[in-house]
């Protein structure tokens, strides 16, 4: 009787052990394995916000962050070995030495990253020489990086072949470049703005 219930317990353990590694086991890992996305990404909707901390100025007080935190989708791969991305979450941050409203016409580094839906996609960062201001056809003014005849790179995912060379990424608030000089000379001046579109491109 003793050698009976051994058994049973033995073949009870091991049911359970299969049934641990049936869900767990190598298809179960691979299902939430971090994937590195080849090739390269483009993301044709960007909302978010810029924050300046402490705001922007037109006589500077002191050094300044800005912040920009981005949500992306309508997102499409190319030569890449990942097909669906849901949308994204971009940050950047720049910092500054002044925040002068006429310092935002400097070409600052930026840096940021990226992190991507389904979640088991490895992030990207991305560095950009510096950003310039841009209008779009109603007259709201953006920032595009990086700057005319500026750098980018990126590692991670969507480097495409040339560490993310041509990676790009344009925005857009709603207030026009008069709107947004006259804010600056504001007693309050800049401290956050909502951006309403634009889009991101890395590989």
């Amino acid at each position: 009787m003793d050698r009976v219930r051994r058994l049973l317990v033995v073949g009870v353990a091991s049911l359970s052990l299969l049934s641990t590694l049936a869900l767990t086991g190598p298809a179960a890992a691979a299902k939430h394995r971090v994937v590195v996305a080849t090739g390269s990404i483009t993301c044709t909707k960007v909302t978010g916000s810029i924050t300046f901390s402490p705001p922007v100025h037109h006589v500077a007080t002191g050094p300044e962050t800005q912040t920009f935190s981005f949500h992306a989708s309508g997102c499409t791969t190319r030569k890449s070995n990942v097909r669906s991305v849901t949308s994204g979450y971009l940050s950047y941050s720049v910092h500054r030495p002044n925040n002068s409203c006429l310092g935002l016409l400097a070409a600052e580094p930026s840096t940021g990253s990226g992190t991507w839906t389904p979640r088991w996609i490895h992030a990207t960062t991305a560095s950009f020489s510096g950003f310039t201001f841009v209008d779009n056809t109603t007259g709201d003014v953006g920032f595009t990086v990086p700057n005319t005849n500026g750098t980018a790179r990126t590692t991670g995912s969507f480097t495409g072949g040339d560490h993310g060379a041509r990676s790009t990424a344009t925005i857009y608030i709603n207030m026009t470049a008069l709107q947004f000089r006259d804010a600056c000379l504001s007693p309050a001046g800049v401290a956050r703005q909502i951006v309403t579109g634009g889009t991101a491109h890395f590989g």
